[in-house]
């Protein structure tokens, strides 16, 4: 599930992913967040959290994400990716010099430093 998270610099919004994620949490919470943040400014700056318990994806979830991510690809400004060492970190790593993007991988533990870097821009 993606759960919000307050509390972020103006113009950041931010989500903590735990559990698995399904098509409707991608609906009903990612996607409304996103859409009125670039209505709001033009972009998106992200800050994005895997949490401990992380299961990943239900079927097709996936590839839905794929497919928002490719229709909002200029969208994002910044992205903050917090998680620990790990197959998720690695797979938000190699996407780093994909997208227009900028991208910054933080420890759970710095989160306030990646709520800093998410202002500084």
């Amino acid at each position: 599930m993606f759960t919000p998270i307050d509390d972020l610099p103006d113009g950041a919004i931010g989500f903590l992913a735990s559990g698995r994620i399904s098509r409707s949490d991608r609906d009903t919470v990612l996607e409304p967040r996103i859409e009125t943040a670039i209505e709001r400014s033009g972009h998106v700056k992200l800050l994005y959290i895997v949490g401990s318990d992380f299961a990943g994806y239900e079927p097709n979830s996936l590839l839905d994400d794929a497919v928002f991510g490719t229709r909002h690809f200029r969208d994002f400004e910044r992205i903050a990716f917090i998680a620990e060492d790990g197959p998720y970190r690695r797979a938000a790593g190699a996407m780093d010099g994909l997208m227009p993007a900028s991208l910054k991988m933080f420890p759970v533990h710095e989160i306030e430093a990646a709520k800093a870097w998410l202002s500084a821009a």
